[in-house]
This record gives C-alpha cells, structure tokens and sequence, in this order.
C-alpha cells in the first residue's frame, strides 16, 4: 500500500545560498530549468503521494503562492520550528499514517521511494533513511541490521559512516519522541528513539543520483553539470535576458569574496548581489554612472533592478593588468593605469559626489589591522600581535590621518583593472570613499597578485607625483606606510576568505608577506618587519612541506 503523505522541508532562512536567494527562497531556485522543490513534489507524486505540506519561512508568500497553485498545503511558521518542530503543527493532519519527511533543497534522482518496505514493517523499525557514501558521511550505521547508531559521528568520513541525504519514510510514532514544542532537530526525535529501542535503518540505493544544493558552489556546480541553459531560469537572469533581449548561452564567469556572483551572455556580464551584509553592493550602478559622467572608463549599465538585486554591465574583457603588461610591458601597461589613478583621486572635490562608504579615519586603520590580527595572526599562526607591531600600526596610522583627502577605490589592484580591444576598463569600485591617495597607489604597486620590480615601482610613483602635483619625496616617504596598512588588510582578508571556503585566496598570502617586508623596511617599521619575516619562514617551510608531499605521493 503506498504512502499517501508527505512533509517537505522548505523553511529556512535563505543564507548560504546568497545571494541567489535575496529575492527567491532556495526551494524555489531552479535546477536544470524547474525548481527543487518541484522537483521534490513531482518524485513524491510518482510514488503515489496525495497530500503534500510544505513548511516555509524566509519569503514564505513565494512559497504559499507556490503551494497554492501546485496542489500543496503550506504550514508558515513565523518562527522556524526546526526539522522535526515542523512536524507539531501538524500532528493532527499526520495522524496514524505513515509519511515521507524529505528536505526541499536537494537534488536526486533515480529513487523508488522505498518500494521494498519489509523492513519498515518490523516492530522495532520506526523509519527509513536514504544514505550515500557521498557527502560528509556524518552518520554511523551498524552493517547486520542497517541500524543508524549515532547521527553526529565524531569520526567522519571513516569506513562506515555515511551521509543522510535528507529522504525518510517515517511511522506516526516518531512524533512519540519530537519535542512538543518549540524549536527541535528530527535527529534529536532519532537519538529518542533508539534509546527506546526504535531504529531508523539505512537504505542505500544502488543507482541514486543526489546532491545537497544548499550551498553556493554546490548550487553552481550542479547547474553547469546540466544542460547549457541551466542558469536561464535564476529570476535574476531570466530578467535580464528579457529586459535587454540578450540570445546566447550564459555562462557561470565566478564568484567574489564580496557577496556577488557574475555570469557572461555575448557582451553582457550579468552581476547578482547581496547588499544586506555588504551594502555598497546596491550603490554600483549609481557610481558607475557618476564616474563615466566624469570621463572615469567604467564599464557601461546597461540595465539594473535593485528589485532582483541584478545589474547588466558591459563585458570589459578578462585580459587583466598582469596579463596585459606580460603583452606590452610592465611600464607600458602601467602608465595610463597611474594616470587614470591620478585623475580618480581628484573627483574627491567634486561638488556632486555620490554617497560613498565611511571615509578612512583611525577606527578604520583600526579595523583592517584588526582583520590581520584575528584572521592573518590568530587563526592561521595562532599568534597574538607583538607589543612593538601594535606601535608600528599606530604610526601608520598616524602619517596616513595627516595625508590630504581624495576619491579612493579602496581596491586598486590588477585584477580590477580590465583591457579590452586596448581600452582600460576599472571595476569593483563600489567601495569607493574619501582618504588618502596613496592608499590606491600602494595597492597598485605593491599588489600580491602582481611583482613590479622595485625600480618600474619607483618610476611609477614618481609618474603618479607629477600626474597627482604631489611632491615626488612626500609620495616615495608616504607611500610604504600606506602599502604597509594596505597589505596588513589584504592579509586579513585572505586569511577571513580561506577560512569561509574559499582557500584560492591562501595562495596569496606569501607574496603579501613578501611585499609587506619590503614595504615595512622602507617605512623603516621594524617590527613589522621582523614578524613578515617570520610568518615568510613559515609560509616557506609549509610550502616546502606541501612541495615533498605531494612528490612522494607521485612516486607512489
């Protein structure tokens, strides 16, 4: 007899999938053209399912309109209940029949639904659980019976755990061990039931196709594993498409540490952003426009929905300044860059500036040596900050107070100077604010993803002088205080972004210490000095380290 309910887990609130999910809830982001939680509802419906309720929360009128019009009951819960809290509000609507518990953000195929229920039959079993060796492997079974022994394995990954992949066939018994009120985890109504002898067995099918889609890479990597027109679907793009009548496949181009993802369609690039952790996100369109209006090369708005959290820009191209002065020459590439950088930092007088982020002042120099202090010094070499580096910082914040105010970018480093058909093109500048000049020029010159060589940096700061009406000595004395403070936060940032999931940044991290010391030894801070050179020995002998490892593996 089959199974004529089901719950779906659909409440949540929508943050590790932003920001995709700004204006759509995750469970109705779409896979491969239709949503997951279509998706879901339609596997359920194959197995015979009749009634279907779906918990919601974060947009939860998306959802209900949904529901509404897909034949499903919506339980809103204005509170999240949890994974097994869900379950108390309808209790009375569960009653004595069995029910499908399965989560609303993941993707799978290939499943029958438990079509063979011998097991489920037994007095001691109280549900079914799909598993799969892939994933996390967090559970534990007991291989005579199937049995989950233990759903938060200390050991994960090892020989006989497992990963839960979020489908179960559930007696009405189990609401016997949800707590009855208030917020609660299904595994906590698991953990009850096996202490009273209850089980949950494990069912692995031979041919499932699964994956949890609740992340952003996890979301992106399935998507492009599907068909070319995958992305079509995302509302931020469909709007696009639409709004300028862009043909042509799109393309996933990457995603940035600052809470945006970027997709090329022809000569478009389309951005989706999350301006609610990183509000500057939303003033983009507006600065670009304010900037071309001043003869800045931005590249052009070609459309923007703040609504969609979507803006359209024009392609400028993916030939970077490392990549075009690799072509032309570093003094050839870099000259219209320091020129352009010049004229930026005088639109800070500008009458009509638009609204900009908090100008640089000493809680700001305090903060991005902050950032290096927890995320550089603390988590990556479990070290406090030195007595003498604390003074160092303080002089360097010093000198940069004492500088004249400009229009900085806050982020003048080559990958976000762009060229194109030989034009520049500056992007990422939505941090922009008042501060110091020097502050875009170090992050210029002494950039970890670029090496200028030491007399190119020099040529260049003097170019900068006479382009900006700085006297050539005040900017070769100020500028190593400023390229100090600059890449003391690049390192802080590095250090945040690998340890969020993003380790691409770690490799970084040697270089800015490289420049660091140059730039400390010339702005004669030596203790800051002393602990780059330190932190470099370690970076080398890890590096070394990794280097054998990786050798003796090959030979292997």
């Amino acid at each position: 007899m089959s199974v004529k309910k089901a719950v779906v887990l659909a409440a949540g609130y929508g943050t590790r999938l932003r920001p995709f999910t700004c204006v759509t809830p995750k469970p109705l982001l779409p896979v491969w053209g239709e949503s997951m939680l279509a998706r879901v509802v339609r596997q359920l419906r194959t197995w015979g399912v009749e009634e279907i309720v779906v918990n919601c929360h974060y947009l939860h009128e998306q959802i209900e309109a949904w529901c509404a019009a897909n034949g499903c009951r919506a339980s809103y819960e204005p509170e999240i209940l949890g994974t097994g809290g869900a379950l108390n509000p309808l209790r009375d609507w569960i009653g004595a029949d069995d029910f499908y518990l399965v989560n609303g953000d993941i993707v799978f195929e290939r499943f029958d639904g438990f079509a063979d229920r011998k097991a489920f039959a037994q007095g001691d079993v109280i549900g079914l659980a799909v598993v799969t060796k892939e994933g996390p492997r967090t559970i534990e079974v007991e291989p005579s019976r199937n049995i989950v022994t233990c759903w938060r394995s200390p050991d994960p990954g090892y020989e006989g755990t497992f990963t839960y992949c979020g489908i179960a066939l559930l007696k009405a018994s189990i609401l016997d061990y949800v707590q009855p009120q208030g917020a609660s985890s299904i595994v906590q109504a698991y953990e009850r039931a096996t202490m009273d002898g209850r089980f949950v067995l494990a069912v692995e099918p031979k041919n499932l196709l699964w994956t949890d889609a609740g992340t952003v890479s996890r979301y992106l990597e399935v998507n492009e594993e599907g068909a070319s027109n995958a992305f079509d679907a995302l509302p931020q793009i469909s709007a696009a498409l639409e709004e300028l009548h862009l043909t042509g496949p799109v393309s996933f181009l990457g995603a940035r540490g600052s809470n945006r993802c970027f997709f090329k369609v022809g000569d478009a690039v389309i951005v989706v952003y999350d301006d609610a952790a990183r509000g500057e996100n939303a003033r983009y369109a507006a600065h670009a426009r304010w900037l071309a209006s001043k003869g800045v090369a931005v590249p052009k708005v070609l459309a923007a929905r703040p609504d969609l959290k979507m803006l359209v820009l024009e392609n400028a191209g993916s030939t970077d300044l490392v990549a075009y002065a690799h072509r032309v020459g570093t003094l050839a590439a870099y000259k219209p860059v320091v020129e352009a950088l010049a004229a930026f930092g005088k639109l800070g007088d500008a009458d009509d500036l638009p609204p900009l982020e908090p100008a640089f002042d000493a809680a700001l120099w305090r903060q991005e040596q902050d950032l290096f202090k927890e995320f550089a010094l603390g988590r990556r070499y479990g070290r406090a900050c030195p007595e003498g580096v604390e003074k160092d910082f303080a002089k360097m914040a010093e000198v940069l107070e004492k500088e004249p105010r400009a229009l900085v970018h806050r982020d003048f480093q080559s990958s976000n100077i762009l060229w194109k058909n030989g034009k520049m093109r500056i992007i990422d500048f939505q941090g922009m604010r008042r501060g110091p000049a020097l502050y875009d020029l170090a992050s210029l010159l002494y950039d970890p993803y670029a090496r200028v060589a030491d007399a190119d940096r020099k040529a260049l700061a003097a170019l900068y002088a006479r382009e900006s009406g700085l006297a050539q000595t005040h900017v070769a004395e100020t500028l190593p205080f400023a390229a100090a403070q600059r890449l003391v936060q690049a390192l802080g940032a590095y250090g945040r972004l690998a340890s969020v999931g993003q380790p691409g940044f770690a490799r970084f991290i040697l270089p800015a210490l490289e420049n660091l010391l140059a730039a400390a030894d010339e702005a004669e801070l030596d203790a800051l000095g002393g602990l780059a050179e330190e932190l470099i020995a370690i970076e080398m002998k890890h590096a070394h380290t990794h280097a054998a490892h990786v050798h003796g593996r090959a030979k292997d």
